[in-house]
């Protein structure tokens, strides 16, 4: 008998676990439902956002499976990507650096003078896993952190300007500093995959094809799955955290009455930045519709695929420009806006153009103070000093 009064509140216990375990099981399965549920309503509430806005200019075509690729305005970007933070890159531009690698593949170009009047470019690219190998890379600017901030991009430099440091914090600027993450000298032929091996770490590293022709300085180089591998080593997010990435222009589709309505024609255009860099020269080729670049007298290669510089869009924006406080340095006053140049298929027209703070990203409006039709494609923004605007010279 006492086995018996034993047995009953074992079998009550069990039965009492039993049905817990059950309810907990479907609580499980419930609360996994609903986060699967809510992940692919993000992921739909994403891509729906970024159709929704493009399709108002035309661009998002519902049968093609690509999506809009926010700094060209072309459908071409994997959606894995929409949402993601684009990178912007710092790249020499000095003669003694070229020629370059990895340029003609970025979605955008910005060239903008430093000391001594030269230059140097900040390529912008949609999709960090799209950028190629790509050098040489350079220290940071003021003007160029402000140039990647307005775009919400995450700045790739390799060094920086004593000032940077205090701008990076005060203006919230995820940026990688190629200069403290660099190996030694390393030449990606020397892999099968083009994948280089690089010590625990590191993601940058100097050319050693480079450093047997040119300076050090002029050597560092970097690609897309190895920035990807320093961003998690710096814990940067690349998600927006929102529904959309915004257009860099106001894109259309091939089709901006801006430019069809121009009076003013444009075969090409040189670009005076200063006494060091004064032949910036873009010269159209109407079969392919686009702009040709050529400096220092010879035509701009990219060494990876010996193709010379074209893209779609040039924007020639002019801006004051003054000495830094350290006399040495210079500074773009991007808050007070300025006056410029839209160039596209054959075709210039005047605009004007506002940045309201570093995170704000470059408004471009026509004469009638609205946002500028923009024909989708790459495109290369010349932030050229107001005092030099009238040694430019445009050719019709």
């Amino acid at each position: 008998m006492k086995k018996t009064k034993i047995a009953v509140p074992i079998m009550i216990l069990m039965l009492l676990l039993s049905v817990t375990a059950c309810k907990k099981d479907a609580a499980e399965t419930t609360a996994a439902a609903s986060e699967t549920a809510t992940t692919q309503e993000s992921v739909t509430e994403t891509t729906t956002a970024q159709a929704t806005v493009a399709t108002t200019t035309g661009l998002y075509d519902p049968n093609n499976s690509m999506a809009i690729n926010p700094i060209t305005g072309i459908q071409d970007m994997d959606p894995a990507n929409v949402g993601m933070k684009s990178v912007s890159i710092v790249v020499n531009n000095v003669y003694a650096a070229m020629p370059q690698r990895g340029i003609s593949a970025a979605d955008a170009i910005y060239e903008y003078e430093t000391e001594g009047g030269i230059t140097r470019l900040l390529a912008v690219f949609a999709d960090v896993s799209k950028v190629p190998e790509i050098g040489s890379i350079r220290s940071a600017r003021i003007i160029s952190a402000s140039l990647a901030a307005g775009n919400n991009s995450i700045f790739i430099h390799f060094g920086r300007e004593p000032r940077a440091v205090s701008f990076f914090t005060t203006n919230d600027i995820a940026h990688i500093d190629g200069n403290y993450l660099s190996a030694g000298k390393y030449s990606s032929s020397d892999y099968e995959d083009g994948y280089v091996d690089l010590p625990n770490h590191t993601y940058f590293w100097r050319d050693k094809t480079w450093a047997s022709k040119r300076a050090i300085e002029h050597t560092a180089v970097t690609d897309g799955a190895h920035l990807v591998e320093a961003m998690t080593y710096k814990n940067i997010v690349r998600e927006t955290g929102e529904a959309e990435t915004p257009l860099l222009f106001n894109f259309v589709p091939d089709n901006s009455t801006d430019i069809t309505q121009a009076t003013q024609t444009c075969s090409s255009i040189n670009v005076y930045f200063s006494g060091n860099n004064d032949d910036a020269l873009f010269e159209y080729n109407a079969t392919d519709g686009l702009y040709y670049k050529s400096q220092y007298g010879d035509p701009q290669i990219d060494e990876t695929n010996g193709q010379q510089l074209a893209v779609k869009n040039v924007f020639v924006l002019y801006a004051r420009v003054a000495a830094a406080s350290d006399n040495y340095r210079t500074d773009y006053f991007l808050d007070e806006g300025g006056s410029g140049y839209y160039i596209c298929d054959g075709k210039i027209v005047n605009v004007t153009w506002s940045k309201a703070s570093v995170n704000d990203p470059i408004v471009v409006l026509n004469e009638a103070g609205q946002p500028i039709q923009v024909n989708r494609g790459k495109s290369y923004i010349c932030m050229v000093r107001a005092s030099q605007a009238d040694k430019s010279t445009i050719n019709p």
